[in-house]
């Protein structure tokens, strides 16, 4: 065999390979693309599914809540007291405030500017997840940085007031990472209010607009849902259900019912 044949075979041999080497690293640079890829596919999918279960929870808070304010329970039933029941409603009027519990306004202003003077004794203005805005950050669940830790201390939590069983082992998160804030805006019955926003005009007997703000958190750090919703008293309609009484109280005098007014979700 001539030495330029050899040479020839020697350099074929090198290009050959080189072109394998090229071909191995692109096969490797396409493999960890498509691991990275499906790495962060997963990624994103475990904060949205963390994410969805605690707007639902929120969405559940903020039903809660609204059983809360009507002073019914989980089944729509009248909330009651006594060591036979997991959860206790909360006591109303005189009595209970002499005690150092709050509850909602029934009968009108008197009772609002007992439970405003109880409230505005802290800041922030909330016991048990009952407030008046005067001591309340705006926008507290993000600004300042510290406000949402403070809040969390006088919270109410799911099932708290209304009886609603504990799911501990299917949602652990609803109990232990879940809060709820009513506060109670008065409302000017006799001031005109833009096109479109009747539904906001509570009934004159309980002139209040009952703002909720639940707060759910997730496993993962950052996870959190925040949601918003309008509560008010109407007059009741033909066909709809009367507010229950709580155990040792009588009825709501006048005809009403909780409407909720609107919703948002913030965060």
């Amino acid at each position: 065999m001539q030495p330029n044949s050899l040479k020839q075979q020697h350099k074929a041999k090198g290009v050959a390979l080189l072109v394998v080497m090229v071909l191995v690293l692109l096969a490797g640079l396409l493999l960890t693309g498509a691991l990275r890829t499906a790495w962060l596919n997963e990624l994103i999918g475990g904060v949205e599914a963390d994410y969805q279960r605690a707007f639902e929870n929120a969405q559940a808070l903020l039903r809660d809540a609204e059983f809360d304010i009507q002073g019914r329970d989980a089944g729509g039933g009248p909330s009651r007291n006594g060591p036979a029941f997991q959860r206790r409603c909360r006591r109303r009027g005189p009595a209970g405030l002499a005690d150092g519990e709050v509850s909602f306004p029934q009968d009108g202003p008197a009772d609002f500017d007992a439970l405003r003077s109880q409230l505005l004794a802290g800041t922030p203005s909330c016991v048990k997840g009952i407030c008046v805005a005067d001591h309340v950050a705006a926008e507290f669940w993000q600004t300042p940085k510290d406000e949402l830790g403070k809040m969390k201390t006088v919270a109410a939590h799911y099932g708290q007031f209304s009886g609603a069983p504990s799911p501990a082992a299917s949602n652990p998160l609803l109990t232990s990472s879940g809060w709820y804030w009513v506060e109670v805006l008065p409302f000017d019955v006799d001031a005109p209010v833009p096109a479109g926003s009747e539904d906001l005009r509570p009934e004159p007997g309980n002139p209040y607009i009952y703002r909720i703000t639940a707060v759910a958190e997730g496993r993962k750090p950052g996870t959190r849902a925040v949601l918003q919703s309008l509560l008010v008293w109407r007059a009741e309609q033909a066909g709809s259900v009367r507010p229950a009484a709580t155990e040792g109280t009588a009825p709501p005098q006048s005809a009403r019912i909780a409407r909720r007014a609107g919703w948002r979700q913030l965060q």
